[in-house]
This record gives structure tokens, C-alpha cells and sequence, in this order.
């Protein structure tokens, strides 16, 4: 009877042990390799976290930019901003793009010397006394922000009937604007700000006009060599000289820039065909066209290194090296698929963390393709090693302290490739069970990948 108890108790245990659920299914292999990014993770951190510190310096210093501005419009000096300023910035500037925000805090500084300027001597400030600032910096401080605030000062003078200090306001933002208009501004903050200096100049001769309707004094004739001393010439001549050879740098850039994606696209378009020689050819002109024609132009011209179509190529660069060390190894000779994938020091060129990640995230879209390729032959380790790379990606950069914001925008289209690729991986399972062939979802996505792809190529 006892046996007969345990013999039943036993049972019972068994079948309850049935019931229990299994540990989730291992996509990776015991002992797999992972991509390894915990110390570029740590770098990222790092950089954030000084720069929020700059952010903060900033911050500072913009509030002491404010009360010498209050200063000034009651007759104080500008004291106290100059030491907080040039611990920031060097004495000098260079064409290095500046940390966080620094840009706009010194426009805010050239802006409130030039202001000072003015009410000094009733001229432009000239660039030689602004070394420490940018040519971009003083013209949209020292020039397109001052006539904001002559604007405003205008105003204040002409409450008080001071016909003479309207007038002198009116005839420098006048003077600002014929010099301006010489310029060839593209479309960015500079165009936007020098569109507001018209309606300084308006606001000032609206202001003339009712003046001289409700009794003030008349205007004295033009003096026109006064008028021509307002504004520093021949500086600005030079100013504009070094801005037409900056703006033709940028457009010898994006040309180039056009033959280095295009390269790039078009090897990871042959490595999908399965012709090698031709993906490598391509590749390798990229990388040319990166070392010997657009990188030289961004160290003469340091801000175009962080140029949007610059960093396209970058991007494309990296995905389409990825996506061939994923196929062939870091070395080269392999003949299979080996899953390799290079960390960001492993590159010749020096990247951003946008431009890595960025091409991180965009050869998860290739591997896919190769996995749905892979799948209509029935190659289940294929599509293994596929799913094994993207969610090692996928993890990996899950794993980060901090991801840049452009980053984001890819993170759900690479977690719906590891989605769609233990899709395929189940329905190829059925496919096995039953012994059919399974038109998939997957095969018909890809289908629409290749009609895209196709009409990309042409």
C-alpha cells in the first residue's frame, strides 16, 4: 500500500514537472561572442559628462553677460566676464568647432562690446578687436545683433526727443546692412539673423519720420565721409574673402562627398550579388576618396568634419566595412559568413561615436536581407548567425549609458529586425516539420527589399 502511495506520488510529481514551463530558447550559442562595447560606453559617458560641465560654465557665463548689459544701459563698464570668458575659450580663436554652447556665449560677448563700442565712439567695433572671436561669431554678434539693439535703443532715444542719437543708430545700421548685403549667406542661423536687420533699419527711420512730424529738430544733411568711417571696410572686405574660400571648401565637399556614398552604397549592393571583387574595388575607392580628398579638406576647414554630408559617408563607409568583415573576417579569408564585426578603434579613420553607431545600426538592415537570402535555401545556421549579430548589436547598445540622440531613431527599426528574423527562424521550423515548402513572410519581404534595392542601384 505504501509502495503503491509513492508510486502515485511520483507520478504526480512528474506530471506536474511536465506542466512547468521551459527556459526561453537559446538564439545564442553557449560561449557565443558578443560585441564588446562596454569601454566606448564608458568613453561616451566621459564626454557627456564634461560637456554638461561646459553646459554649466555657460550657463555662468551668460548670466554675467546679462547684468553687464543691464550695466551698461546705466552707464557701468563691462567688468567681470572677460576672466570667466577666457577660461573657457583661448584668447585667439581657431577654426575648431567650440564645446557645447560656448558659440552663442561668445556671440552674447562680441555683441555686448560692440554695443559698449558704440556708445563710445558711435562706430562699428572692427574684427582686430575681436581675435578671440569666430568670423561667424562677430558677424552675428558685432553686426546683426547690435542692430537689434540699436534698434531698441532708438526707441528709448526717441522718447526722450534725442533726435541726433536716433539718427546716429539709424545711419550704422544702415551702413551694416550695404556691408551685409555684399554677402553670400546659405541658408542657416546667419541668414536668419541677417533678415532681421531690415526691420532694425525700419524701426529706426519709422522712428525719424515721427520725430520730424511732431515737431523735433529736422535731420542735418548726410555727411557721407562720416557715414564711410562708421564701419571698419576693409576688414570686413577681408572678412568676407575668408568666408567666399570657406564656402567654396564646403562646396568642393559635398561634391566629393556625392562619389565617396555612392561608392559605399554600391559595394554593399555587389555584396549582396555575391561579387566580391567588384564590393571590394568599391570599397576601397571609398576609403580613397575619404583619406586623400574629403578629410584634407575637413582638417583645412575644421568645422565641415561634422558636416551632415561628411558624416554620411562616414556612415555608409562603416556599414558597408562592416558588413564585408561580417562576411569575410577581419582578415579577409574567409569563405563563409564568420560574423566578425569591428570596434571603432579597429577603423582606419578616426570616427565620431555618431558616425560609428550610426553605421552599427545600419549594417543590421544588410544582415537581415543576407538572413531572408539565407532562409529561401533553408540554411537554418545562416539565419542563426544572422539573428546572433543583430541581437548581439541590439544588446550591446541597449547596454549603453548613453546613446547620441541621432541613435534613437534606429534603435526600433534594429530591434524589429531581430524581431523578423526569429520569425523567419520559426517558420522555417515549420517548414522542416511538415516537409513543404512555406511561402514565408519573410521571402515576401524581401522581395520588396530587392524591388528597392534594384531601383536604388539604377
Amino acid at each position: 500500500m505504501v509502495r503503491e502511495n509513492l508510486g502515485r506520488h511520483l507520478s504526480s510529481c512528474l506530471r506536474s514537472l511536465q506542466m512547468q514551463p521551459q527556459k526561453p530558447l537559446q538564439y545564442l550559442p553557449p560561449g557565443a561572442t558578443k560585441l564588446e562595447l562596454s569601454a566606448f560606453g564608458a568613453q561616451l559617458a566621459e564626454t557627456e559628462r564634461k560637456k554638461q560641465k561646459v553646459y554649466e560654465a555657460s550657463r555662468r557665463l551668460q548670466i554675467e553677460l546679462i547684468k553687464a548689459k543691464s550695466g551698461l544701459e546705466c552707464g557701468e563698464p563691462v567688468t567681470g566676464v572677460e576672466t570667466l570668458l577666457f577660461n573657457l575659450v583661448p584668447v585667439e580663436a581657431s577654426r575648431q568647432p567650440r564645446e557645447a554652447n560656448l558659440s552663442f556665449r561668445l556671440e552674447d560677448y562680441v555683441r555686448v562690446q560692440s554695443y559698449s563700442f558704440f556708445l563710445e565712439q558711435g562706430k562699428l567695433l572692427p574684427p582686430s578687436a575681436c581675435k578671440y572671436a569666430t568670423d561667424e561669431e562677430y558677424l552675428a554678434g558685432a553686426l546683426m545683433g547690435l542692430c537689434s539693439d540699436l534698434a531698441r535703443y532708438g526707441m528709448g532715444q526717441a522718447t526722450g526727443r534725442d533726435v541726433v542719437s536716433v539718427k546716429i543708430a539709424r545711419d550704422l545700421v544702415h551702413a551694416i546692412q550695404n556691408e551685409l548685403l555684399q554677402f553670400d549667406f546659405r541658408n542657416g542661423p546667419l541668414r536668419r539673423k541677417f533678415d532681421g536687420t531690415k526691420y532694425s533699419l525700419k524701426t529706426l527711420e519709422t522712428l525719424l519720420y515721427e520725430l520730424s512730424v511732431t515737431g523735433s529738430a529736422p535731420e542735418h544733411p548726410q555727411n557721407k565721409k562720416h557715414k564711410c568711417d562708421l564701419v571698419p571696410t576693409q576688414e570686413l572686405k577681408q572678412l568676407r574673402s575668408r568666408m567666399e574660400y570657406r564656402d567654396e571648401l564646403r562646396e568642393k565637399l559635398i561634391k566629393m562627398c556625392r562619389d565617396g556614398q555612392k561608392a559605399a552604397k554600391q559595394s554593399i549592393f555587389a555584396l549582396h550579388r555575391g561579387d566580391r571583387k567588384m564590393a571590394e574595388n568599391l570599397l576601397q575607392q571609398c576609403e580613397t576618396c575619404i583619406d586623400r580628398s574629403l578629410l584634407p579638406i575637413a582638417t583645412e576647414e575644421p568645422p565641415l568634419r561634422y558636416a551632415g554630408s561628411l558624416t554620411g559617408v562616414l556612415e555608409e563607409y562603416v556599414e558597408a566595412k562592416q558588413f564585408h568583415v561580417w562576411l569575410f573576417g577581419k582578415d579577409g579569408s574567409s569563405t563563409e559568413a564568420t560574423g566578425d564585426l569591428l570596434l571603432p578603434d579597429e577603423f582606419s579613420v578616426d570616427l565620431t561615436p555618431e558616425e560609428y553607431l550610426g553605421g552599427l545600426c545600419d549594417v543590421t538592415g544588410e544582415i537581415g536581407r543576407f538572413a531572408v537570402q539565407r532562409g529561401t535555401v533553408r540554411d537554418t545556421d545562416g539565419v542563426r548567425l544572422c539573428l546572433r549579430t543583430n541581437s548581439s548589436i541590439w544588446n550591446a547598445l541597449q547596454t549603453l549609458e548613453r546613446v547620441p540622440g541621432s541613435i534613437g531613431k534606429k534603435m526600433d527599426a534594429m530591434r524589429l529586425s531581430v524581431e523578423k528574423l526569429e520569425r523567419i527562424l520559426y517558420e522555417m521550423s515549420l517548414s522542416e516539420a511538415t516537409g513543404r515548402t512555406v511561402v514565408t513572410m519573410a521571402q515576401t519581404s524581401d522581395s520588396n527589399d530587392k524591388a528597392n534595392h534594384n531601383s536604388r542601384e539604377d
